[in-house]
């Protein structure tokens, strides 16, 4: 990549391109296991701490991202592998058809078909869980987390259905229950949620390697916390069906488990201590920092100031394309008070180091600011697109309005390589797009109103400004990168 300058928009493409790749290949599960965990004299060093292995380990796993956790693991493992079993997507090996045959240890089950638990995945839990439940003090037990790991670990308590877990949960999204809502009432009713599993696994030891989706990497949210102690009230659960007026209408089968419920969520007091089961060990491996520091390397190698403003960009898009115009215009305009009253109104957490950065740079150089998260989209219309084609396409609606015409761009990009039901992992916005593809013949603001972003982007320039990655294997939310040169 040239650095002397952007200076079209075959440059500014490439290098949003390139930095969303880099990012994403930080994240990616062979890279990340090969820099975190290693096979050192009999013992299994993973991110600084060490773990004996006076026998050969086990791993189960479950989630987007697990398959090519295991294949890493196997390599590095090798004769210290007693078996392996994960869930995976159904369909994944379409996407991946070399994996399956470099695995000789590991056993695949998919499930879950467009993330949504099914008896396969049932299937796969109850092998899981049967596993996990005949080991022994002195196994090792390695557990592969990452997002997707919820739908593919279902395991409802007897003797509530799958179908009938199923619908109080879609009732609850209906009336608009939150994600910690919906999370406290689904670990309430699962085997292996909130802790299960790592109960069924005492007393041997457990290490769990969590690759993180959830914004501010909790990890009692992430897969719904498997391995994760569950320390809220139990009745908690029946407020929250309460308070959505949804109790009362129950399968009796809920209702008894939610009744039935122990005082305390977990069933022996002396696996626990502060808070933490005495016998896992919780690693989060990969985050959207790992992500945002490497495509921020790759920028500034590339001779722009960048800055990380967020890694917990939560918000409609709708909004937040308003707000990243906003910025932008600010920026070419050289107003250090207005970024600054601008960035006071987000709502969602910023970091300090980077808007520190951000207001001593030299406003007439090139930059790029890099924010990371999970925004949501309003779905009004009928069209095909995910939350990361509509923010560009809106962001480039926003900046019509401004009049901006300068050298702005905008990538918004799923790490998981998917945006929506599309083959597309988002898109590039940029000052005059709204204008040109209406020249063109193509009206931005009708493709925005009907959510069919995809289909514009697709339609305009010959899909140039489309992000397709393909199914990268690993998921870290959202990486948003904007980009303004107003040397040209």
């Amino acid at each position: 990549m040239a650095s002397n300058g952007v200076k079209c928009h075959g440059k500014a493409v490439d290098l949003l391109k390139n930095a969303f790749s880099v990012a994403v290949r930080s994240v990616t599960p062979s890279t990340l296991l090969r820099n975190k965990v290693r096979l050192i004299d009999g013992h299994l060093a993973v991110a600084g701490r060490n773990f004996p292995l006076s026998k050969p380990c086990y791993i189960v796993g479950f989630g987007k991202a697990v398959l090519g956790m295991a294949q890493e693991l196997e390599s590095v493992l090798g004769d210290s592998l007693e078996r392996a079993l994960i869930t995976v997507p159904k369909g994944i090996f379409l996407n991946y058809p070399e994996i399956r045959g470099n695995l000789l240890k590991t056993i695949c089950i998919e499930g879950a078909k467009d993330n949504i638990p099914d008896e396969d995945a049932v299937r796969g839990a109850i092998q899981i869980r049967d596993l996990v439940d005949g080991l022994e003090e002195n196994d090792l037990l390695i557990v592969l987390i990452s997002g997707g790991g919820s739908a593919l670990l279902p395991l409802p308590k007897p003797p509530i259905t799958l179908p009938e877990k199923q619908d109080i949960i879609r009732s609850l999204s209906r009336k608009g229950a939150d994600i910690q809502e919906l999370n406290t009432v689904r670990k309430q009713l699962s085997v292996l949620k909130g802790g299960g599993l790592a109960e069924i696994a005492y007393p041997c030891t457990v290490v769990s390697l969590i690759l993180s989706d959830v914004v501010g990497d909790p990890l009692d949210i992430i897969a719904s916390g498997p391995t994760t102690l569950y320390s809220d009230d139990p009745s908690r659960a029946i407020r929250i069906l309460n308070k959505y007026d949804l109790y009362k209408s129950l399968p009796i089968s809920i209702k008894s488990v939610l009744e039935s419920s122990p005082a305390t969520s977990h069933t022996n007091q002396n696996i626990t201590d502060n808070g933490q089961y005495k016998h896992v060990h919780n690693i989060i491996i990969g985050t959207n920092k790992i992500a945002t520091e490497a495509a921020k390397d790759y920028v500034n190698e590339n001779n722009f100031q960048c800055a990380i403003i967020s890694h917990q960009v939560q918000q409609d898009v709708e909004e937040l394309s308003k707000f990243y115009a906003k910025l932008a215009k600010s920026l070419i305009e050289g107003s250090v008070d207005d970024v600054e009253a601008l960035l006071g109104t987000v709502p969602f957490k910023l970091e300090k180091t980077g808007v520190d950065d951000l207001v001593h740079f030299d406003f007439s150089k090139k930059m790029m600011l890099i924010f990371a998260g999970e925004p949501t989209v309003v779905v009004k219309g009928k069209g095909i697109g995910g939350r990361n084609q509509q923010l560009a396409l809106g962001f480039s609606l926003e900046l019509n309005q401004f009049h901006c015409r300068k050298n702005i761009w905008f990538l918004s990009g799923g790490t998981d390589g998917i945006d929506g039901p599309t083959d597309a992992a988002g898109a590039i916005g940029f000052a005059g797009l709204a204008q040109q593809s209406l020249e063109h013949g193509i009206d931005a603001e009708q493709y925005l109103v009907n959510n069919d972003s995809y289909r514009f982007f697709s339609q305009y320039a010959e899909g140039l400004y489309l992000l397709k990655t393909g199914h990268t294997g690993t998921n870290v939310m959202d990486v948003h990168l904007l980009l303004i040169d107003p040397e040209n």
